[in-house]
């Protein structure tokens, strides 16, 4: 059994016990016909331990039929431990960028491919993205006959590693991987020891992981004779604490101290949301970060933040502040899938920071990303419904992470109650705490003593559906289902009386676009004659007109003329353009009664702008006018 039959088993023991070969063809880099005889061998594999994976005939589709208990899955595991492990195209393009950061000089193509065990061609199609990725970090490859080498100061090669490992940490579902990096110059007693002072130093201060692997590089590089020079905490002090205990781990491991070191150290920490604010946060004076929630919270619909969200924003709008201001760069391994569950998040965050820090500077999506999961969380919180379900949460990729999967299960399974959000040290001394009915995790719990699942920290359809099926499957039956929606439409959220087209929406035209938005919800009874005065005090006076997502302008307000909750589309031929920040296709108009109406509203609205067929619906008049002729 080679290591791509062997990642193909753990990853229908994690959870996918149902998937299409096309559907993971790039993970491998290989054809269907190959995979398809991979998972043939690896039928017959899994009969030995008394499961059956078989073809679902017509699907393309393959299945395990039955779900392995911890002890069958703890035996496979076992037994896969003779077997070397896989490499996707992902993992083999981060592990060539730590070659050429880590050797430090010229290294042959024969080198790496022998390294990662794969050809020279494979190794070469690759480097066109090694480049652009590490030119992120201001790093230079450069090639010759010699072969190729990262050029670069250190401190870009320390925040390449720290990106690589976190990564690497997401793809091999570890809160550890330097074990598998062989780095020369530390040894397992070395992580053992450093793992272990930690946990009882810290105190809640700070990230165990996060902390763990700054330390553990420090002594990689700085054991290499590679030390960081020139750094400087301006604007910041670096807290008492954390000078002692830097200190302590520099006498602890013999080495020699370096105030460069420990400052970068601290710099990432902070930027990164690896050291936690412990003392109470005076956000009440910071007018720009009062600003910014402000117009957040209206962009978002929201009733306003409380004392205990605003906290939570506060932290991560320090380390946006911190990693701006020390230029610390990193990748964020959850980014992608934030812009992917959460675009208009994303899209409101950058639109009001660009309009609070009046800067050309673009703002790096990665710094942006923890703010956006935090705000996420409180979206995702505002709908939550009753829980059934004693569950325990792991998830070592940090607070808001922690936060926003406990939250997306209480939304989606009204009968889980999450009990517990744990660190994985937490999870080994929970003994004196009531056993939970299941563990949801984000990393795989081999040797859990309760029954678990494991899935992604931003949870995808395929994550709710492995949960679903879990909940289904368990010893303790689901005793209420949940009720099955049907598909989103635009018609359900808005009748075809409150939708209209106009013809011509020059610059000039928005008065017009707005009498006629805020007349169909009159027509419909939703709000009284009074709603426009409203409507034109926020638009023209308060100058407050903005896009939810690009290409469709959102217009609402606090008003108390409003009869019933409610939206109307205005589908625009021509947009309406304002400046080089609005070029409109449609306007949204939503009436509320009150603030706290506007989360369900928008937690339906939210829905139809996932849809990328309903979106495009929305902003392009003749599609939804041609949809209308053929229902009709």
């Amino acid at each position: 059994m080679n290591a791509r039959k062997r990642q193909l088993i753990q990853m229908i023991l994690n959870g996918n016990a149902q998937f299409k070969l096309k559907d993971v063809e790039n993970m491998f880099g290989v054809s269907e016909r190959t995979l398809r005889y991979d998972v043939e061998e690896i039928a017959g594999w899994l009969k030995q331990f008394g499961h059956t994976l078989e073809h679902v005939s017509g699907q393309g589709m393959w299945k395990l039929t039955s779900n392995p208990d911890a002890d069958d899955v703890k035996d496979i595991f076992e037994a896969l431990n003779f077997y070397g492990r896989s490499m996707s195209v992902e993992e083999r393009f981060l592990l060539i960028v730590h070659e050429l950061i880590i050797q430090d000089d010229w290294l042959f193509l024969r080198q790496i491919a022998e390294e990662l065990d794969v050809s020279k061609a494979t190794v070469l199609q690759q480097m066109e993205q090694v480049e652009t990725w590490t030119n992120e970090f201001q790093l230079v490859l450069e090639r010759s006959r010699k072969g190729f080498r990262l050029q670069g100061t250190e401190r870009h090669k320390r925040l390449a590693l720290l990106s690589v490992m976190e990564k690497l940490e997401e793809a091999w579902d570890t809160v550890n991987p330097i074990p598998n990096l062989n780095w020369s110059e530390l040894s397992l007693k070395d992580l053992e020891k450093t793992f272990t002072l930690l946990e009882d130093r810290l105190e809640q201060r700070a990230n165990v992981t996060s902390f763990f692997r700054v330390w553990a590089l420090h002594m990689q590089r700085t054991r290499s004779g590679d030390w960081l020079q020139g750094e400087t905490a301006s604007g910041m002090t670096v807290d008492s604490w954390f000078a002692e205990l830097w200190q302590e781990m520099t006498e602890e491991f013999h080495l020699e101290h370096s105030e460069d070191e420990m400052v970068f150290a601290y710099l990432y920490l902070r930027a990164t949301g690896g050291i936690y604010n412990t003392e109470v946060q005076s956000f009440q004076d910071d007018k720009l970060f009062q600003s910014f929630v402000e117009k957040m919270s209206s962009r978002m619909g929201l009733a306003g933040f409380t004392d205990e969200q605003l906290m939570d924003i506060y932290e991560e709008w320090v380390s946006f502040l911190t990693a701006k201001a020390h230029d610390i760069i990193y990748i964020h391994p959850l980014q992608k899938k934030i812009e992917e569950q959460y675009p208009f998040i994303i899209f409101h965050i950058q639109e009001t920071l660009a309009e609070e820090m009046n800067t050309a500077e673009p703002v790096r999506r990665d710094s942006m990303t923890p703010l956006a999961i935090c705000m996420a969380a409180i979206y995702e919180k505002s709908s939550f419904e009753n829980e059934r379900y004693q569950v325990w949460v792991v998830c070592p990729g940090g607070i808001a992470a922690s936060r926003l999967l406990t939250v997306t299960l209480m939304k989606h399974f009204p009968q889980i109650e999450v009990k517990k959000t744990l660190a994985i040290a937490e999870l080994r001394r929970a003994n004196e705490w009531e056993k939970p009915d299941f563990v949801v995790s984000s990393v795989s719990l081999h040797d859990s003593p309760y029954a678990h699942v494991t899935v992604k920290p931003v949870m995808t359809k395929d994550d709710l559906m492995k949960v679903d099926n879990f909940i289904n499957n368990s010893v303790r039956k689901n005793v209420s289902s949940l009720s099955s929606e049907s598909d989103r439409s635009i018609e359900a959220l808005i009748p075809r009386q409150r939708l209209a087209v106009i013809e011509n929406a020059g610059s000039d035209q928005l008065e017009a676009i707005i009498d006629a938005g805020v007349g169909l919800l009159r027509d419909d009874q939703l709000v009284t004659e009074r709603f426009l005065d409203d409507i034109h005090r926020t638009v023209f006076e308060k100058s407050y007109l903005y896009e939810i997502i690009p290409g469709l302008l959102f217009i609402h307000t606090d008003s108390e003329n409003v009869l019933k909750p409610g939206f109307s589309l205005v589908q625009l031929k021509n947009p309406f353009v304002r400046d080089d920040k609005l070029h409109s296709q449609a306007v949204l108009f939503m009436a509320t009664p009150d603030k706290h109406s506007h989360v369900p509203q928008l937690q339906y609205l939210y829905q139809l702008l996932m849809n990328e067929d309903r979106v495009a619906e929305m902003l392009h008049w003749s599609k939804l006018s041609q949809r209308g002729e053929e229902d009709e």
